[in-house]
């Protein structure tokens, strides 16, 4: 396996928070109602959405750009050579955070506003969040196999 150029992992914050809302209206409403599937079932839920989507790691090698959210389950790779360009860009607020097709093509956002912008070699674009914009930028143009 590759040793890495660059190594990135983006925490969310804004999840966490979600999580604990989720969790303490699950206690609230058990106690009004012992209502046992919501003591089951949102707990759970919430479980799933912070093991699926706890951070973004973001991992740069000669040959490869490398994308993963939570424990990587869910994951994306990108052969550089299909980058042609890559520049930081600022995401409008309304673009939301998670995998989303926005009007300048997917995006992969975990926190924050400042992204890299990617245009492969067909002209479509991909955006990755990121709160090391100029660490990504570097680390993308290094060296290519």
């Amino acid at each position: 396996m590759e040793e890495p150029i660059y190594s990135h992992h983006q925490r969310a914050l804004w999840l966490w928070i979600l999580v604990g809302l989720l969790l303490g209206g699950c206690a609230l409403h058990w106690m009004a109602s012992h209502n046992l599937f919501v003591l089951l079932f949102i707990p759970c839920l919430a479980a799933l959405l912070g093991i699926l989507f706890s951070g973004l790691r973001t991992q740069v090698n000669s040959s490869h750009l490398k994308l993963s959210f939570g424990l990587g389950v869910i994951r994306k790779t990108i052969p550089r050579s299909k980058i042609v360009q890559a520049e930081a860009v600022r995401n409008s607020w309304w673009y939301g955070w998670g995998i989303r097709f926005t009007p300048h093509g997917w995006m992969w956002n975990i926190s924050g506003l400042s992204a890299i912008q990617l245009t492969y070699l067909n002209g479509k674009t991909f955006r990755i969040g990121t709160d090391d914009p100029d660490g990504l930028l570097i680390a993308l143009s290094k060296g290519k196999e």
